[in-house]
């Protein structure tokens, strides 16, 4: 239950601030209407089994606002590039993320044993290994900002092979948001460090 609760929070930090946005309680997702300007300027590639969504510069992100506040448009030369050490890296990625939840993050709750951290680290990897070798098929949304002079590329995985909403249809329509229900089981965030050439989950570039 507490792993749970950590994941929920996680994706509750990276929503705030959409009371704006369209919001549909019964997936959980926030839609994002697109000016005009960012409609004109988006790349749309064709992926190896996936569709790739670059928004440009000119896209104003609704999360993480100070961070993503230095922003450039990746190239599609790029994101190929990228996608390449994406892939290997994906399983990697949550395998560290899950490590440092269960093993260093909550290293000093009482009420989570060691046996019961080593259990929930196992099962979560097992679901983990089956997501990673879907996650080729998932389509993308990408954003590019700049760190400590480094590129950064914000990259959202979106897995619509079950779509009861019907919202494929805003994968080049809306940076699509959210934090529960549909959203919480098919979206995935993650960060790509262009200089290091490394995958991690968002908002943990450290791991």
């Amino acid at each position: 239950m507490l792993k749970k609760t950590i994941y929920i929070s996680f994706i509750l930090t990276l929503t705030l601030g959409c009371g704006s946005s369209k919001f549909n309680v019964n997936h959980g997702v926030v839609l994002e209407p697109l000016s005009e300007e960012v409609e004109r300027e988006m790349k749309i590639l064709d992926l190896e089994k996936s569709t790739g969504v670059i928004f440009p510069k000119e896209y104003e992100a609704d999360f993480n606002k100070s961070r993503l506040s230095n922003r450039f448009t990746p190239t599609e030369n790029e994101i190929r590039e990228a996608e390449i050490e994406i892939n290997k890296q994906y399983l990697d990625s949550d395998k560290r993320f899950a490590y440092n939840q269960n093993f260093v993050r909550f290293k000093d709750d009482p009420e989570w044993t060691l046996e019961e951290r080593q259990k929930d680290f196992q099962n979560l990897m097992k679901w983990n290994k089956k997501e990673a070798k879907k996650s080729i098929k998932f389509d993308r949304q990408y954003l590019g900002f700049i760190e400590n002079g480094q590129k950064i590329l914000v990259i959202q995985f979106i897995d619509f092979s079950q779509d009861p909403y019907g919202l494929k249809d805003q994968l080049t329509k809306s940076w699509i948001g959210g934090w529960h229900g549909w959203f919480e089981t098919n979206v995935r965030l993650k960060e790509y460090n262009m200089e290091k050439r490394k995958l991690n989950s968002f908002g943990w570039p450290q791991l």
